[in-house]
């Protein structure tokens, strides 16, 4: 009984992992719609590129845009309208629907073109902003093996996602390995460090302001 249950519990956690892989490219893949469902004055204050706005309390009179596409993946400020979204169209018999949670989780996952000036250098962290908008800060961090983004502190909500590599995130007298589409909320006042495991690591963090 008990190896019943480790077969299914690892074959839950394997679906997770594997659906939380392919969302990166679901997002890239040019046939599917990315819908942000915050309110027009949010989504005006920063959103993902190549995105369409369609309010939660909208969404049920806006199903002819969402039906027969391929994929769909839906998100909001926090994850909660995501949610409702995701049900309510499954509900109405709309297929392949994603929740991408936050829009800023979706923004990063989205390919970004970099150009020749990164430097994955083993000697220091190289910074490119992405988005600097009212609200949020975006910035693509690349870093060589063994490079360190030294030890430092957020004042604000912030998160990253790794796109490329392996990161070691010290915090709190641990070490925590991430690895691509690798999501990981960042607490605030927290001291952590960074340091690059691959020849190549870049990650995105996603700071409010």
């Amino acid at each position: 009984m008990k190896k019943i249950l480790f077969a299914i519990g690892f074959l839950l956690v394997s679906t997770a992992e594997l659906a939380a892989q392919s969302l990166s490219e679901i997002v890239n893949q040019k046939e599917t719609i990315l819908v942000d469902v915050r309110t027009p004055e949010e989504f005006a204050q920063g959103n993902v590129r190549n995105s369409i706005n369609i309010p939660i309390s909208e969404l049920e009179n806006n199903l002819s845009k969402l039906q027969g596409k391929k994929n769909i993946v839906v998100f909001c400020r926090a994850g909660i309208r995501a949610a409702k979204a995701e049900k309510l169209l499954k509900d109405k018999g709309i297929k392949n629907v994603h929740n991408g949670k936050t829009w800023e989780n979706v923004k990063s996952l989205t390919k970004i073109a970099l150009d020749n000036s990164v430097n994955y250098s083993s000697d220091k962290p190289h910074f490119n902003v992405l988005s600097d908008t009212e609200k949020v800060k975006q910035v693509a961090v690349s870093l060589g093996k063994n490079g360190v983004f030294k030890k430092h502190k957020t004042s604000t909500p912030a998160s990253l996602v790794v796109l490329k590599g392996e990161i070691k995130f010290i915090i709190n007298d641990q070490e925590i390995i991430l690895k691509p589409n690798d999501y990981y909320d960042i607490p605030v006042d927290v001291e952590h460090e960074l340091v690059g495991l691959s020849k190549e690591n870049l990650f995105v963090v996603t700071k409010q302001k």
